[in-house]
């Protein structure tokens, strides 16, 4: 029974399970993130979210007009960073909104959680519209299962839970190739594709590499429909076919973007050719990756394919190839729906092929991929299920289903288990785990967020000989994260951060190194300072170190 067949309380019920699945994704994620250090980055997004907040609240309460000087002061400035102005605003403004209304008015949660609350929600709306994609074009089975292996997915489980913008980007992607794939029908007003392109391109920069996949796919999909005639009669079908999804996204698209964001009313030009300058010419982090520390390009052409094969679990990459050999062999879903998440994936790794992207971060960078990778896992793991079912006539179809497809389900609970909450540490099987990637280089983490692993220890070892002593403690890649950490109660106001690097190691009692290949000399200079080379306390994942905290010897 298809979606269109089906009977009304039918399509009620399947519904509710995909808002079911939503809900269920989305309080995973907030559980999970309760352990999860802030990231570096997190505490810039949700300072420039809180000032982004009070500027749309001051807007609808009259507060303030528009004026270019006060738009400036919240959403820009002379500086390439200036109020994070190089990242569009849509996620730090839901954040900051989320932080008004759930912590500082209701006090329902704490500060941190109502930050990254939208981000959970987004993970949320991505496994609901993985739910739906593929309930329209398979059916209910193969929806549960990709639904269920998109929530379970370790890496993205983790980002997650950060008030950060790739696992958004990855669902705003997704929402839009979805509103495109449901727009071929010939719709009159097909308004949502545009809209939600432009909310991607508020969220992140890469969405700017979507149209390449929409508009490969919009001409192979016109080719096919073309009419017989003259060179002159197939262009001009070809290019009529559904013209009115290529106006939407060239139109309502920008214009999403600029009304979202008010650092482009003013200017728009020279803010857009800014914005895009930042990342164009961005930094290269160091990113550790099989053995060597990268920092410049070129960069190995393999990072994305070998890095997303270590982060997937195994169970679930191996459906997934069942399921690209299931889509190669079947006919066609309506409208090429395959070949369309074939070029999403493609357009959002391809970028890091080339050998001049910037890797750092690795996964996240390329997170729209991970909803093709799920879909035809799904559809795998339910087409092995009933191949079992065939072979073998006493199993009924759904019991083979139930055991197949929930045994490669089974194998992401106990992944997603392991990894939480260092996920950044973990890898699959096939990398043999968080040990089998640290001896083949593979990066540990990065954005300091292993750091609140070890708060309990350091806060018992920083503990002061007499009342009111301050100990100073050599914070390294946590210190944006410091002054949170002591609002949220985690660490006394005893504990001070006592700078950076060799000034800041001389002056502390207490040391921390969070471990990145790069990062190796702040052991030399702590060891030159403090007189020994022993750990005091070294927080590890499945073994492998990944915070050392020193103490000073009295």
């Amino acid at each position: 029974m298809t979606e269109t067949t089906a009977t009304p309380r039918t399509r009620w019920t399947r519904r509710a399970i995909g808002a079911a699945l939503a809900l269920i994704a989305t309080i995973l994620v907030l559980v999970e993130q309760r352990n999860v250090g802030i990231a570096r980055d997190e505490v810039v997004y949700m300072q420039a979210g809180a000032g982004y907040a009070d500027w749309w609240l001051g807007l609808i309460t009259f507060d303030h007009g528009i004026r270019e000087h006060n738009i400036t002061l919240t959403f820009g400035g002379p500086g390439a960073t200036d109020h994070n102005r190089e990242h569009p605003p849509v996620m730090k403004t839901l954040f900051g909104l989320s932080d008004k209304l759930l912590h500082r008015k209701l006090g329902v949660v704490d500060e941190v959680t109502a930050f990254r609350l939208p981000s959970a929600a987004m993970h949320g709306v991505a496994v609901a519209l993985v739910y739906a994609l593929a309930l329209g074009l398979w059916g209910l089975a193969e929806a549960i299962v990709a639904a269920l292996l998109l929530m379970l997915l370790p890496r993205a489980l983790f980002h997650a839970g950060l008030a950060c913008f790739d696992a958004p980007t990855m669902t705003l992607w997704l929402a839009t190739v979805y509103a495109y794939l449901r727009a071929l029908d010939g719709r009159r007003w097909p308004w949502q594709v545009g809209v939600l392109w432009g909310l991607a391109l508020g969220t992140k920069h890469t969405a700017l590499l979507l149209p390449f996949a929409l508009g490969a796919h919009y001409l192979i999909v016109a080719w096919r429909a073309r009419p017989a005639g003259t060179w002159r009669v197939q262009a001009a079908a070809i290019i009529g076919y559904r013209w009115r999804v290529i106006v939407s996204l060239a139109v309502l698209g920008p214009l999403t973007l600029y009304v979202v964001w008010p650092w482009l009313w003013f200017d728009p030009i020279h803010h857009v050719r800014d914005w895009l300058a930042f990342h164009t010419n961005h930094v290269h982090y160091n990113y550790e990756y099989l053995g060597h520390n990268w920092n410049a390009p070129r960069f190995p052409w393999h990072v994305a394919l070998v890095t997303t094969l270590f982060t997937v679990p195994a169970a679930t990459l191996a459906a997934a190839l069942i399921g690209a050999g299931v889509w190669l062999a079947r006919p066609r879903p309506a409208h090429g729906a395959v070949l369309l998440l074939a070029l999403s994936a493609a357009a959002s790794i391809g970028p890091f092929v080339l050998g001049t992207t910037p890797i750092f971060g690795a996964e996240k960078h390329w997170m729209p991929v991970l909803p093709t990778i799920c879909l035809a896992a799904a559809v795998g793991a339910v087409w092995a299920a009933r191949a079992v079912a065939a072979a073998i006539s006493a199993v009924p179809a759904r019991i083979a289903i139930a055991v197949v497809a929930g045994c490669v389900v089974l194998a992401s609970v106990v992944e997603t288990q392991v990894a939480e909450p260092y996920a950044l540490t973990w890898y699959n099987t096939l990398a043999g785990g968080a040990p089998g990637a640290a001896d083949l280089g593979m990066n540990r983490q990065f954005w300091g967020v292993a750091m609140r692993g070890v708060l309990p220890v350091l806060v018992e070892q920083g503990a002061p000989a007499t009342p009111g002593a301050r100990t100073y403690v050599y914070t390294h890649d946590a210190a944006p994260a410091w002054g949170m950490y002591q609002r949220l109660g985690l660490v006394p106001p005893t504990l001070l951060d006592a700078g950076w690097e060799q000034t800041g190691i001389d002056r502390s009692q207490l040391a921390v190194v969070i471990h990145e290949r790069h990062f190796n000399r702040h052991d030399y200079l702590i060891w030159k300072s403090y007189g020994t080379v022993q750990p005091s306390f070294v927080l590890r994942s499945a073994g492998v170190p990944i915070v050392s905290l020193y103490r000073r010897p009295r």
